[in-house]
Formats: structure tokens, sequence, C-alpha cells
């Protein structure tokens, strides 16, 4: 009975070991990708192939998001207006664990262009993740999408005041050490912490990378998106992006594989 358990305990730490290493290969490919877009600024504009840009963005017509509570609408027209919603939920454990999720997302597109170097490249983004019809779009984890962190990230209702003073020292955002602990009543698998509105807005003169194939066009340059060559699109510091991606694919490396080798470990003390 006792290497039953220990077979079962063993199990239990390889398989979790195992979906720990599969997300840092998740993580491991954005982090590359953000590395190649990082490096990658074409400055010779040629049709035909697959081509960067980055410049400034001129809007010819906004992006009007499904969603704007906080009504971010100052500054210059948006091109891009990137959100989703993200609701904490109990996850049904003994130990009352949450974790948060998204549950809503879009990202509006309007009509702009690039001014790169002395060309002003149209760029054609009708081939973006703008909603999934399998479940919630969340823009901030995308294949196609490098946007860093939400520029803006606010509760849509009122924190209770130990959860206020959590939030306040970094200890219970999504990337803090209780991110996974709330101090209120959790009911069922939802938890009465609000739910979070977080966006970021890419407006015109903002600088944007855009990565696609280039053609030529009678109106001029247009990039777009192809089944061989995806529109991908990256904004903010790209070099902080990275470093972030870095570490978090060494740390689920490191994580994953401990609990693969105590699961090995586990499983030969049962036998023996």
């Amino acid at each position: 009975m006792a290497q039953l358990i220990a077979l079962v305990v063993a199990g239990v730490f390889v398989l979790f070991g195992g979906v720990v290493l599969s997300r840092a290969s998740e993580v491991y490919e954005r982090y590359t990708t953000i590395e190649e877009l990082e490096t990658e600024s074409d400055n010779r504009i040629e049709p035909g192939r697959e081509t960067t840009i980055r410049g400034p963005v001129y809007v010819s017509e906004p992006a009007v998001p499904d969603r704007n509570p906080l009504d971010l609408n100052g500054g210059g027209s948006p091109a891009l207006w990137a959100w989703r919603v993200r609701q904490k939920e109990g996850t049904g454990g003994q130990g009352g664990g949450s974790r948060w999720r998204t549950v809503d997302g879009e990202l509006a597109v309007g009509e702009f262009a690039i001014d790169h170097s002395w060309d002003r490249v149209r760029v054609d983004a009708a081939t973006l993740p703008i909603r999934r019809d399998d479940g919630p779009t969340d823009p901030f984890d995308s294949s196609q999408c490098y946007l860093g962190d939400p520029a803006e990230d606010v509760y849509l209702g009122e924190l209770d005041p130990v959860n206020r003073l959590l939030e306040r020292t970094g200890l219970a955002s999504e990337d803090g050490v209780l991110s996974d602990v709330e101090f209120t009543i959790s009911v069922g698998g939802t938890t009465s912490m609000p739910d979070k509105y977080q966006a970021t807005v890419v407006r015109s003169g903002d600088e944007l990378l855009v990565r696609g194939e280039l053609t030529e066009t009678v109106d001029g340059y247009v990039l777009r998106g192809t089944e061989a060559t995806p529109l991908v699109i990256a904004a903010g510091d790209l070099e902080a992006q990275r470093d972030r991606g870095r570490s978090e694919v060494h740390m689920r490396r490191v994580v994953g594989g401990a609990l693969i080798v105590l699961g090995a470990f586990v499983a030969i003390l049962g036998v023996l």
C-alpha cells in the first residue's frame, strides 16, 4: 500500500513538472520572437519579402474598443487598443488558492500606417487576433502581439482594506508572492475580489514595430500578414520584455526539472 501511495505522489510531482516545462516552452517561443524583433529593423523597403518596419504611427481611422470603462479617450487617435478583463477565481483546492484568468478581451484595430525612414507604409491588420470565437481573446498573450505589461491596470470595483494594503505593497499583484492569496469571502468557483480592466493603447505618434510581408500597390506600400508570414506587432520596451521572458523561462525550467527529479526520487524510495 505504501508503495502505491508513493508512486501516486511521484506521478503527481512528475505531472506538475511536465506542465511547468510545457509552459516554459511556450514562454521560450515568445522570448525568441521578441529577441528576433529587437534585432530586426529593415531600413531597406523591398516588396515581396518578409519585412520588419519600425516608426511612429499615423492614424487615418481610430480604433474603437467594445469596452472603455476608464474613458481613456485623451491623447492622439488610437491605432491599436488592446484590453482584457481579468477575474480572480478559486482553484477549488483544499488550500483555498485562487488565480487570475482572462474572461473577456479584444484587440481593437483602426486604419493606420507607419512612417518608416522616408516611406509611409500602410498596415493591413485584418489578420491580427481581434476576437476569438472559441473563448476570450487575450491580446497580451497572443503569438502575434508583444505589448509588454498593460499600461492601465484598474479594478472594476472596490477592494476591502486588507486586499487594498496587499495590492499597494505589490504582494497580491498578479506577479506578487501572495498573488494566490485572498482575504475575502469566496463562494464556489468565484471570489469577492473585483475584476480588473487592463489595457494598452498605441496612439498616433507612438512608435510601433510591425513584421509581415511587404507588397506594393498603386496607393503605396502595404504590410500585411500571410499564411507563411503572420503579421506581428510589438510596442513598448522590447529589451525589458526579452529580459523578463528569459527570466521566466529559466525559472520554469528549474522548477519543472526539480519537480520531475523529486517525483523520480519519491518513486525510487517507494520501490525500495
